[in-house]
This record gives C-alpha cells, structure tokens and sequence, in this order.
C-alpha cells in the first residue's frame, strides 16, 4: 500500500508545480517591461543631453563668430579716424550720436508715446517689428554682412558716445576715458576714495559702442557689445 500512496502523492503536486510556474512567467514579463521602459528613458535623457550640449556648442560658436565682427569694426574705425567719425556713416553702420534709446534686440515694451531707436540687422525692413503699437522708431542700418566659418553671419553697429554730431570737443558731450593726472599713492591694490592720486577726464579719445549680431546655425542668434577708445 504504501507504493501505492507515494504515486498518489506525485501525481497530485503537479498541478501546484504547474502554477507556480505561470506565477514565475509573469514577474519575468513584468520585469521585462520595467527594464524595457528604463531603457527607453535612458535613451531619451541621453538624446535631450546630446541636443542641450549641440546647442550650447552652437551658441559659443555664435559668441565667437560675433569677434570677428568686432574686429571689423575697429578696422574700419581706424582706417576712418579724424573728420569722417564726426558725422553719421549710416551706410556703413555707424552713428556718430550715442542713442540713449538704442534697443538692439528689438524688445523693448514701451507706450505709443515712447520713441525707440531699433537696428535693421537684415536689411528687410525688421525696424518694422509687428505689434510696435505705432511707436515712433529711429532705424539704424546694419553693417554690410560678415560670413565667418561655419555658416555663421555677423553684422554690427558703431554709436560714437557723444550728444551730438561734430568735433568732440568743449562744445560736445563725449563720453571720455576717465585717466590719472599722476603722482604717488602709498595706498596698495587700489586707489580708496580720498587718496592722493586725482582721476580726470582728459582728450584720449572719445568712447565708441560697438554692438554685433551673429545669426548662426540652427536659428542660433547672439549679441555682443563692447567700448573702445582710441
């Protein structure tokens, strides 16, 4: 008899054996499917890094172009220093008045009644921005256009920081380097207010404002904005 129960006993832990085999099934299908979303983010968190890297790429490679342009400027300053910077060179991009109100990106929010001075950076009329709500707008010309390597397109602007056209002299406020009259300090590392040395405004050369525009690839645009004195 006791063969006969040790069979009876065998045959009845198969069906057990067989469920739990379906329960093993599944947490392997649910593992499957957590593995495979995990994976599937992963992927999309590596491709977002690889396209916020690709653009910052773009936009130094914008920052760097805008140089270029500004070398081109100073060039062209000092192949025209003398009378010609006493007047407007707007074919040329330069303005011999600082433009206190210059907005170079084009989005200032102002009232209808504020005036705004904008920069044509394409040549296309953009000193027609839409939604300027009729504010009277000065439009000044951009440089003629700068191809640097990479596909990268620079353009600029020159505002001579003075109030008015003319000579920079008494009768112009121009903006000046501020430069020392000379003599000893015994203070070190720097000049604190009441010490001997005196700092004041003497005729080195006006300021010049010059501002560049680089349209670079994918949309990309930058701005860059220095003062040189000569």
């Amino acid at each position: 008899m006791k063969p006969m129960q040790a069979l009876a006993d065998s045959s009845s832990s198969r069906p057990a054996r067989r469920a739990q085999r379906g329960v093993s099934m599944l947490f392997a299908l649910v593992a499957l499917v957590m593995l495979t979303l995990g994976a599937v983010a992963l992927v999309r968190s590596i491709d977002t890094g690889t396209l916020v890297l690709g653009n910052l790429g773009f936009k130094q490679d914008a920052l760097s172009a805008g140089s270029v342009g500004t070398e081109r400027a100073i060039g062209w300053l000092q192949a025209n220093m003398g009378a010609t910077l006493d007047k407007d060179q707007l074919a040329n991009g330069y303005s011999s008045v600082a433009m206190p109100k210059l907005d170079p990106t084009g989005r200032t929010v102002a009232s209808a009644a504020t005036s705004l001075v904008l920069v044509d950076w394409t040549g296309a009329n953009s000193c027609d921005p839409p939604g300027r709500n009729g504010r009277p707008v000065v439009c000044l010309p951009a440089s003629a256009e700068i191809a640097v390597n990479g596909g990268n397109k620079v353009r600029y602007v020159i505002t001579r920081l003075c109030a008015a056209s003319g000579p920079p002299d008494a009768t112009n406020d121009c903006v000046l380097p501020v430069v020392s009259t000379g003599g000893g300090s015994s203070q070190r590392g720097s000049l604190g207010y009441g010490g001997s040395t005196r700092f004041i405004a003497q005729s080195l050369g006006t300021y010049y404002r010059i501002i560049t525009r680089t349209e670079g690839v994918r949309g990309t645009v930058a701005y860059t904005e220095t003062l040189v004195h000569f």
